[in-house]
């Protein structure tokens, strides 16, 4: 994607005309079709989509190289659309196997990658349609490649979107393995020709944020290392609403600050179950760190407190409240193990709480919604420096429209530049005087308090990323 700020710095330098010079007028998507604006070609079917890596830098790269006269947001949207035009639903899900909680029929995987950047522009766009066995269906590829001419950037990207746009359209009517598929759904399933069309699901909404991708960059640190942690949809516990997202995002800007992407361990959902976790702190971390490396780990998800006892517990995937001691990990236990290790530093950042009292906490059932003294272990520490989402008797919260923690979207506003001290740098002092009241701004106006809490020795030397050059 590159070649959209490549091409708009063209384009103020030659002054061109907003005319599609050299190019093809807009064509209706229809255009090529056998029947003109077709009624769907799978009306009975509920479709879950996928977004693939790539698909998603390539929307966090539109929105980050959006400028005057050009939409990112409907080009997004146009990606979609022959989707939405040939399926009853299309719900956006983040990993195939949330399709059925989504009420699928069928699962699409949609990739989309820009492989040429500067005044050659290629886009490829593949989907693979699969059952939600995870058993293969079809799969459409579909490419188109321009060279910029220094003309209207808003259509030269409509061109982009209007040829892949047709390319799978046309694709989909023709598939034979998408109609035989349709042919097998039960005819319970189909709804009567008499019934009143009920109407379509609304599809799960795409986040996009601000802090999502870096646009920042640090030389890599060869001997540091990183452990992040993100749980979303628990296997039998409510959803920790970003969790996943917040992981991904962190991922994301430790790599800008230089942590090797080797050296980085990205568990989500039920990768991060008790044992994943427990072997990645207890037997990884321990086995590669050295005394000059830095480690950072990082936990989206709930956290637990035992009611008897107030010990304070991280909530893997499949974590059960009422039986923390089996089935959790306890703060106390991961500090004392990550207080072990061989490194200079290590900085520990949680958003979750443990208060029993809602956000991300959860409590064994018929347990008091508060547990008045919450034992983290914190006081443990030694080379640790811990900042955590809210004090022990707060609850956490999150920020719907950036699709974050507000804790973690604050964070990561901090870590990207707004959380500097006089130096340039970001240490973990500056990030906490940076956070708390931003945090306790925001959880104000959800009538709530939540105070970020730093714990950890010379806070004000700590640097987390050092100024830029």
């Amino acid at each position: 994607m590159l070649c959209l700020s490549l091409a708009s710095l063209a384009f103020l330098l030659v002054g061109c005309s907003n005319t599609m010079t050299g190019y093809p007028a807009h064509k209706d998507i229809y255009a090529n079709l056998a029947v003109p604006s077709a009624p769907p070609a799978f009306p009975d079917l509920n479709l879950a989509l996928v977004l693939s890596e790539n698909a998603k830098n390539s929307m966090k790269t539109l929105h980050r190289d959006a400028f005057s006269g050009f939409d990112a947001g409907a080009m997004v949207e146009k990606m979609y659309t022959p989707l939405r035009r040939n399926f009853k639903t299309v719900a956006v899900v983040e990993r195939p196997e949330d399709a059925r909680k989504a009420n699928a029929d069928l699962v699409v995987i949609l990739d989309d990658y820009w492989p040429k950047y500067a005044f050659v522009c290629r886009e490829e766009r593949t989907l693979v349609f699969m059952t939600l066995d995870n058993q293969k269906i079809a799969e459409f590829k579909a490419a188109f490649e321009k060279t910029w001419l220094g003309t209207n950037v808003q259509a030269f990207m409509d061109l982009f979107s209007d040829t892949l746009n047709e390319q799978v359209e046309t694709a989909l009517r023709k598939s034979q393995a998408l109609a035989d598929f349709a042919k097998t759904r039960p005819a319970e399933a189909r709804p009567l020709a008499s019934a009143p069309e009920s109407p379509a699901a609304p599809a799960s909404k795409v986040y996009h944020s601000d802090v999502d991708q870096p646009a920042y960059s640090s030389p890599e640190k060869v001997d540091d290392f990183a452990l992040v942690i993100g749980i979303d949809k628990y296997s039998t516990l409510p959803a920790a609403d970003f969790a996943e997202r917040d992981a991904s995002a962190v991922r994301e800007h430790l790599l800008a600050m230089g942590y090797p992407e080797r050296n980085v361990v990205l568990l989500r959902g039920s990768q991060a179950g008790k044992a994943g976790i427990e072997k990645y702190v207890e037997s990884w971390l321990p086995r590669n760190l050295k005394r000059t490396s830095r480690l950072f780990v990082y936990f989206s998800g709930h956290g637990a407190p035992d009611p008897r006892t107030g010990q304070a517990y991280l909530v893997p995937w499949d974590g059960d409240p009422q039986f923390l001691e089996n089935t959790g990990y306890p703060t106390r236990r991961l500090y004392a193990k990550l207080d072990s290790l061989e490194a200079k530093k290590v900085f520990v950042v949680l958003d979750a709480c443990f208060s029993g009292a809602g956000g991300r906490s959860v409590l064994v059932k018929g347990a008091r919604p508060l547990v008045a003294q919450v034992d983290t272990g914190a006081d443990a520490s030694g080379k640790l420096i811990i900042l955590a989402a809210s004090a022990g008797d707060e609850i956490t919260g999150t920020d719907p429209d950036q699709g974050h923690g507000l804790f973690t979207y604050y964070l990561l506003k901090g870590l990207a530049g707004e959380a500097k001290d006089p130096l340039g740098r970001v240490t973990v002092k500056s990030l906490h005087d940076y956070l708390t009241p931003k945090v306790q701004n925001a959880a104000r106006r959800q009538n709530r308090d939540q105070t970020p809490a730093l714990i950890g020795p010379a806070p004000a030397e700590a640097v987390l990323r050092e100024s830029s050059r």
